[in-house]
Formats: structure tokens, sequence, C-alpha cells
């Protein structure tokens, strides 16, 4: 499928995105290259974004907000973080302003690690989201993004649950603490995805 094709298409699958999403319930939607990606929320997925909500909801109360959706000048499409602290006016029509957003937290799923790992931060980064946080049930560990510029984030630093992580967005001062975090079923557990899904090759 050709950009073109793509660009061309666009609207019509961010409709379809939508509809599966208003109408199937417990789903992830995603488009990644043109491509409408589904695959069913686990478990673990929603209890991350219920336990990241909660933690940071007790930090910066109703600042944080879950799967809104956000436009940027610079990105061809909405997109809508599972959890993120904001300092927008609920006023504002949505879209929202992805200027606005402070810190972008991604929970990966098997069917769109790129999109988590790669096409996501480099989109909040071209926003100027001053953080983009990755958690990973299925390898157990967290990817923090930092210091964003046009190009990508220019700070990668990544590790296993089980540390609290400190971040400094704007004049927020929050901690995520990645120990209690649930992961996969064993079986689901794996070491590492392959580089290529990871990581922007840049």
């Amino acid at each position: 499928m050709t950009e073109q094709h793509i660009t061309r298409n666009l609207p019509h699958l961010l409709a379809l995105a939508k509809s599966v999403e208003e109408h199937v319930e417990g789903t992830d939607v995603n488009i990644v290259d043109g491509v409408v990606m589904m695959s069913p929320v686990t478990p673990a997925h929603y209890r991350t974004q219920q336990q990241i909500d909660r933690q940071l909801r007790d930090q910066a109360g109703d600042a944080v907000l879950g799967e809104i959706e956000f436009a940027h000048p610079e990105w061809e499409r909405t997109r809508s973080p599972d959890v993120l602290v904001w300092h927008g006016d609920e006023e504002d029509e949505a879209p929202y302003d992805a200027e606005a957003i402070d810190l972008a937290v991604e929970i990966v799923s098997p069917s769109s690690v790129e999109n988590d790992y790669v096409i996501k931060p480099h989109a909040y980064a071209v926003a100027g989201i001053a953080a983009c946080l990755v958690l990973d049930p299925y390898t157990q560990s967290w990817t923090l993004f930092t210091d964003p510029a046009p190009r990508g984030y220019r700070e990668r630093a990544t590790g296993p649950y089980g540390k609290a992580l400190a971040i400094e967005v704007g004049e927020r001062n929050l901690s995520v603490d990645t120990a209690p975090l649930p992961i996969a079923k064993e079986w689901q557990l794996r070491d590492a995805w392959p580089a290529h899904r990871t990581s922007s090759g840049g």
C-alpha cells in the first residue's frame, strides 16, 4: 500500500476504528501504516491502566485522564494515550491540543508493539510532550522517553519492573511505582520483543 493510498483512505480507516471501539467492548484498535489492527484488551493491560491512573491521580488529581482524543498540526490523525497528565482546558472542543499534555503513558499490546514503542513516542516528541512512559506487561519492563525534539525524544531509559520512577514534567514532579504493576500470563511472558519492533533505528 502506497503512502498516497494510505493518506487518501485515512478518513475511512479512522471511521472504521472508531466504529469498532464503540461497538466491540474490550478491544484495542490502532491504525499502523494504513492497517486497522484490533486486539482484545487483556486483564494485564486493563489493570495496569487502572493502577497507573490511581497512582497519578493521587499526585495530579483531575489533571489525569485516559483515552481522550488529542490532535497536533504535525499529526495526520488524532491520538489517545492510555493514561495522561495534562494542563489543558476542558472547556475547549475536542480533539484537545496535544501540546497541553505533560506525560503520556502507553501500555503495550502484542499487536501494537511498534505503535507503542516507536510510532506514538515519535508523535508525542514532535508535539513537545515532556515525557512518554511505555509499560510492558509482557517483558515486565518500562521505557521512559524524555527531552522531546522534532525528530524524536533525545533521552530513553529502560529497565525491569521493580523501581519507582521519578518523572519531571514542567512544574510537576511525578512518581510511578512499577513494582506492583500486573504482568501478563506466564505463557505470554517474553524476555524481549525483536529490536526492530521497539526501536526507530535512528
